[in-house]
C-alpha cells in the first residue's frame, strides 16, 4: 500500500444502497412500475407492454428475460432507433433518389426515440416520487455518510451508479461544506419551460471545474434525474428537485413540449460502451478513475459487478498497481452474491494470483449494517 495515498477513499455505489434505505428503488419494482404506467396509457394496454418486450428480447441472450430490468427494456428502443439511423445513411448511398424510403426510415426512427423518451420519463418520474426517504429512515444514510467522511482524512470520491437523490440529499446533510458534484457551483446556464426561461447550474465541463478545496466528490457516472440537456444547443444543466416538481418536466417530454432531455446511460450492456464515452459520462468516468489510481482504499457497496463499463475501470486501474499497493478493498453486499470469486474475477485477479484477503473483504449483512460492522473498523482504522 502506497504511504501517500494512505487516506485517500474511492467509493463506488450501486443500487444496493438505494435499496438499503428505500426498497422501492429495487430495480424489478421500478420495472413493474414501468410496465403498469404504460399498460395504462389510453391506446397502450397489455398489448404494449407486450410488443416493448419482445422487442427488447431479441437483443438479449437466450434465456435473459425484461421484466426485471427496465434498462434492457427502455434501451432497446435507443438500440432500434440507431440501427435505423444506420440504414438511413445506407439508403443516401445506395438510393439517394429514393425520397420516400429516407422519409421512412427518418419516421420510424423518430418514433423509437419518442417511445424510448416515454419509457425514460417514466422511469425517472417514478424514482424521483420514490427518491424522498423519510427523515427517520434515512438517518441510517446519514450516520454511514458522516462515518465515511470522518473516517478518512484524504480526498474521497464518490462514483454513484443510481439516477435518484438519495446519496446527495445525505450528503447534503453530513457534509455540505466539503462536497462537490457534477453542477457548477457559479457558472450558469439557460432552461426553457413552455414560454419561461429560467436559469440554472450548468453541468461541469472539465476535471479542472472541480474545486480543490472540496475533499468530497461526487460523481453520477451513468447520469442522474436531475441532469438534463438541450440536444440543440448543447446546453447541460443540473435541476435541482423543487424546479422538477414544479414544472412537471416528465410530462412535457412525454408530449413532445420541451426541447431539454434528461441526461442518463440507460441502455443496454452492449450499447452502454459507446455512452460512457460521451459527455458527462466521460468526463464523471475520467475523474473516477483517476482517483481510484489515487486511493489506497476502496469501498465498494451495493454493486453488482455486472456492468462491463465500471468493472473495465476497476480491473484496469487495479492491474496498474504493484502487488505491494493494491489498494484496500471493502465491498458491502447483502446475502451471497456477488460471491468473492465475482469480485476478484472482475478486478482481474485470477486463481494464480493466490489468496485475496489480504487485500479483500466483502461484508454481506447490507450497507444499513456496514457502519458497526468489524469488517468497516478493520477497514477505516
Amino acid at each position: 500500500m502506497s504511504p501517500g495515498l494512505s487516506r485517500n477513499l474511492a467509493v463506488l455505489v450501486g443500487n444496493g444502497l438505494s435499496i438499503a434505505y428505500n426498497p422501492e428503488l429495487a430495480l424489478p419494482s421500478l420495472t413493474a412500475a414501468l410496465l403498469e404506467r404504460i399498460a395504462e396509457i389510453p391506446g397502450g394496454g397489455s398489448e404494449a407492454v407486450s410488443a416493448m418486450k419482445q422487442i427488447a428480447e431479441r437483443a438479449l441472450p437466450d434465456g435473459a428475460w425484461t421484466d426485471g430490468d427496465f434498462e434492457t427494456l427502455v434501451g432497446a428502443f435507443g438500440a432500434e432507433g440507431a440501427t435505423m439511423r444506420y440504414l438511413s445513411n445506407l439508403a443516401e448511398i445506395f438510393v439517394p433518389e429514393d425520397e420516400e424510403l429516407a422519409s421512412a426510415l427518418d419516421r420510424v426512427a423518430k418514433f423509437a426515440g419518442q417511445v424510448r423518451d416515454l419509457g425514460i420519463s417514466h422511469v425517472l418520474e417514478t424514482i424521483f416520487e420514490r427518491s424522498r426517504t423519510e427523515y427517520d429512515r434515512a438517518q441510517g444514510l446519514f450516520e454511514l455518510c458522516r462515518a465515511i467522511v470522518g473516517s478518512f482524512s484524504g480526498r474521497i470520491t464518490i462514483g454513484n451508479l443510481n439516477y435518484d437523490t438519495l446519496l446527495l440529499s445525505a450528503l447534503l446533510e453530513t457534509c455540505a461544506a466539503e462536497l462537490a458534484d457534477m453542477g457548477h457551483g457559479y457558472r450558469k446556464v439557460r432552461v426553457s419551460v413552455g414560454s419561461a426561461t429560467y436559469e440554472v447550474p450548468a453541468l461541469r465541463r472539465a476535471a479542472s471545474d472541480f474545486p480543490s478545496d472540496r475533499r468530497v466528490q461526487l460523481l453520477h457516472l451513468h447520469g442522474s434525474l436531475s441532469f438534463w440537456a438541450d440536444p440543440n444547443t448543447n446546453v447541460y444543466a443540473k435541476l435541482d428537485t423543487g424546479f422538477l416538481e414544479t414544472y412537471g418536466l416528465w410530462k412535457a417530454v412525454r408530449d413532445g413540449e420541451l426541447d431539454e432531455r434528461p441526461v442518463v446511460v440507460l441502455a443496454n450492456q452492449r450499447d452502454k460502451s459507446d455512452h460512457v464515452k460521451q459527455y458527462p459520462f466521460s468526463l464523471a468516468y475520467q475523474v473516477f478513475e483517476e482517483r481510484l489510481a489515487q486511493a489506497n482504499y476502496w469501498l465498494i457497496i451495493g454493486y453488482s459487478f455486472r456492468d462491463s463499463c465500471v468493472n473495465e475501470r476497476l480491473r484496469a486501474t487495479f492491474a496498474d498497481r504493484e502487488a505491494s499497493g493494491k489498494p484496500r478493498v471493502l465491498v458491502a453486499t447483502y446475502g451471497a452474491s456477488p460471491t468473492t470469486r465475482d469480485v476478484e474475477r472482475a478486478m482481474g485477479w485470477g486463481a494464480e494470483d493466490g489468496d485475496s484477503s489480504d487485500w479483500l473483504t466483502v461484508f454481506r449483512d447490507g450497507a444499513d449494517a456496514l457502519r458497526e460492522s468489524s469488517a468497516w473498523t478493520a477497514f477505516s482504522s
